[in-house]
């Protein structure tokens, strides 16, 4: 597993649900410190003509990490959360201890609740957007991924893009304000809660591998995707995986 480039990170802010909208969607006390952390230097696997938006950055020990890829759980992975999981790595830097970590959203595992039922001062025409459960860690701390951030879109606030995948975070009440006017769709709203976090070490142990039936080698694969699949709400659990992992299968067969 290769992070990538050094350059300074910035790093998505955790929302906290509660009743004020204002302290419902601020920064949370223990986001990540931005860093230069030790990274190794990666070419970019070249992405396969089957398919213009999705690229193949790796698998394996030769997995480019860096925020905005989405991480592909091999058939082996039998973690409760990440068995048939795709994950949006959305920060990486150093924690309260110094520590190297790496932060994702799982991006295919759908609650039964609405953002609305969950946080009633989400009104409006975000108010049906289903809550996704992003991982086990977070104390169930909640954030806003979305696609109508940057200079050019309608919801302000939200920082810069998450690496190059077109997404952005926060900024929810100008997301409703945007939503409502009809300056945005809310199928470009995402709400999460909740999130999962690798240590390096936890990650190089993840991205070993294991050998299948076949006697093939079956890893973690990192992608670069459109920022749609991230943001996509009709999803069963595991649907995204199973469309990304044919995917690959498509690229490796070429």
């Amino acid at each position: 597993m290769m992070l990538s480039p050094p350059y300074y990170l910035l790093l998505a802010l955790l929302l906290s649900l509660c009743n004020d909208i204002a302290s419902a969607f601020c920064p949370s006390n223990d986001v990540m410190s931005s860093s230069r952390p030790r990274f190794s230097p990666l070419s970019m696997a070249a992405s396969n003509d089957i398919s213009s938006k999705i690229r193949y950055l790796g698998s394996g020990d030769e997995a480019i990490i860096r925020p905005g890829v989405v991480l592909v759980a091999p058939a082996h992975e039998y973690d409760h959360f990440l068995m048939k999981s795709a994950v949006f790595v959305y920060a990486i830097g150093l924690d309260e201890n110094e520590d190297m970590v790496i932060r994702g959203v799982i991006i295919d595992h759908p609650t039964a609740f609405t953002i609305s039922e969950m946080s009633p001062n989400v009104m409006g025409s975000l108010s049906d957007n289903l809550m996704f459960r992003g991982g086990r860690s977070g104390a169930d701390s909640a954030m806003l991924l979305h696609s109508a951030g940057g200079a050019d879109g309608h919801v302000k606030g939200t920082g810069e893009m998450i690496g190059s995948s077109g997404i952005y975070e926060g900024g929810v009440v100008s997301a409703m304000e945007a939503a409502d006017a009809g300056l945005a769709n809310p199928d470009q709203f995402k709400f999460f809660f909740n999130y999962m976090q690798f240590r390096e070490n936890e990650l190089d142990d993840m991205f070993k591998g294991v050998v299948d039936d076949d006697g093939k080698l079956d890893e973690w694969v990192s992608l670069e995707v459109p920022p749609e699949y991230v943001l996509d709400s009709d999803v069963e659990r595991g649907e995204m995986w199973s469309k990304l992992r044919n995917t690959i299968r498509e690229i490796r067969q070429g």
